[in-house]
């Protein structure tokens, strides 16, 4: 079923309930469902047909989130596009892609078939009785990722494959049509992307607020707009902290805050769900196979080293290098299939490759362990892991100790390359009033295997992110071969 059939549905079902919310706006299913039809009209006139890629470079409202359902609806694939990025990352972007038409708030990029959108062009194209073909259900959604290496590459989403993400939201975070998700983070990055989505597909309702925002801002945004879910990268959480008094939760009201991107450390967690929401859920993920595992709010406090269990629909296996599945509690390569898992990829280059040879199963890139619960305790990733002395070393577990001390605010660890023993351990900071080397070094001392001590310390200000919120370990990387 194509994935904007369903908002169609709704506006029958739900007629004038809100769908969106922006700033002083309101929009109504119906409304939503006009404005669909229209912008789909605009795009059919400029030519665009089932199959072509249409680039999606707005900034975060209601048109962009809109814009997506009706790339979907004419048939086409929406190709995410920051806005943010200069021309020249848009243009390559482009052409890598394929894309037919980039869509943007305004201007127009040279080599590119670009266009500017407002409401009321769309409105100007919606004409009575217009009717959209829905019956094309195939590809829908380049998600574009770097991974580590910095060039984009992306997974082809078919409209089941994310219809199927937003069942198994439903089922294992409890999502339902009465629901109103805060949109705090921007379009274009995959998790609010697909929370947002997934609201307008149940009937929920859709609070857009752009980023960025400073922590008190996104208290004052979740407790005042009758917000009952939200997603807020582990960043984020972090800064909240602070804020946090003794008396009650900051974000008490909240019926789900989830968070992705990255785990939080084991102290983190904890005392997110004591500080921050008692409903704090962890959503592990990938752009390539959506969701992988979930953890509870009442899970937390007894598995809060691990990202979960498995979520509906997806199963979860830790192999070895020669894919063999290990024994519980042995660290292993993580893999998982699933009906929300793309089977089909395309490389920087614009090279197509498939994972079906594979019988669908998807490596992610971690390395993690079972527990006899089912839990699953992520390690690091494969390409993170630290070869010492002939040792294997995984950065995860010197980060969640690092985090404990109480003049670090983040940390980072990684590996550098060194003639005597393989790889040095250096941990990137970024520390408060409170931190002392000479103190952190004994804190390591007594926490940590000698071989598994940072040789190097480095501060900085802030730590690099991505646009998704993860520290940017490459960009880490990088800065040392400067050293």
């Amino acid at each position: 079923m194509n994935i904007a059939a369903h908002v169609k549905n709704n506006a029958s079902i739900f007629g004038d309930k809100i769908a969106i919310s922006y700033l002083n706006k309101q929009y109504t299913y119906k409304q939503v469902w006009s404005l669909i039809i229209g912008f789909s009209n605009i795009l059919i006139s400029k030519g665009m047909k089932k199959g072509d890629h249409i680039g999606l470079a707005m900034k975060d409202h209601p048109l962009h989130l809109i814009a997506h359902f009706s790339v979907a609806a004419i048939g086409a694939i929406i190709v995410p596009i920051d806005h943010r990025w200069t021309e020249n990352e848009k243009e390559r972007i482009s052409l890598v892609f394929q894309v037919k038409l980039l869509i943007m708030d305004q201007g127009d990029i040279d080599n590119i078939n670009t266009i500017p959108l407002t409401e009321l062009d769309i409105k100007e194209n919606i004409h009575p009785n217009s009717e959209i073909d829905l019956n094309y259900k195939q590809d829908l959604l380049i998600s574009l990722s770097s991974g580590t290496t910095g060039k984009p590459k992306g997974a082809i989403l078919t409209h089941d494959n994310l219809y199927q993400r937003f069942v198994s939201q439903q089922k294992s975070i409890g999502f339902n049509s009465e629901d109103s998700f805060g949109l705090l983070t921007p379009l274009f990055f995959g998790a609010g992307r697909s929370f947002a989505m997934s609201m307008l597909v149940i009937g929920g309702r859709v609070v857009i607020a752009p980023p960025p925002h400073q922590p008190d801002e996104i208290v004052e945004i979740l407790n005042n707009n009758d917000i009952s879910a939200t997603f807020l990268p582990p960043t984020l959480l972090r800064r909240l902290l602070p804020m946090a008094s003794a008396s009650k939760p900051l974000l008490g009201e909240l019926e789900h805050l989830l968070y992705s991107g990255e785990p939080l450390h084991s102290e983190e967690a904890l005392a997110c769900l004591e500080k921050l929401s008692p409903k704090l859920t962890g959503y592990y993920a990938s752009s390539e196979g959506g969701g992988i595992s979930v953890i509870k709010p009442m899970e937390i406090e007894n598995y809060s080293e691990t990202v979960g269990t498995a979520i509906y629909q997806t199963d979860i296996k830790i192999v070895d290098d020669k894919n063999h599945e290990v024994d519980l509690g042995v660290v292993g390569r993580l893999k998982y299939k699933g009906p929300g898992v793309a089977t089909n990829f395309l490389d920087d280059k614009g090279n197509k490759s498939s994972i079906e040879a594979d019988d669908g199963w998807f490596f992610p890139g971690d390395l993690a362990k079972k527990l006899p619960s089912d839990h699953i305790q992520l390690v690091g990733r494969s390409n993170d892991l630290i070869i010492r002395g002939g040792i294997n070393i995984y950065p995860n577990e010197i980060e969640s100790t690092l985090i404990n001390d109480p003049g670090i605010k983040e940390v980072s660890v990684i590996g550098h390359k060194n003639r005597d023993s393989g790889e040095t351990i250096v941990a990137f900071i970024e520390t408060n009033s409170k931190f002392e080397l000479n103190k952190c070094l004994d804190f390591c001392k007594k926490n940590l295997a000698p071989y598994k001590i940072p040789a190097k310390f480095i501060q900085l200000d802030y730590l690099p992110k991505k646009e998704s919120g993860k520290i940017d370990k490459q960009q880490l990387k990088e800065s040392l071969k400067k050293i």
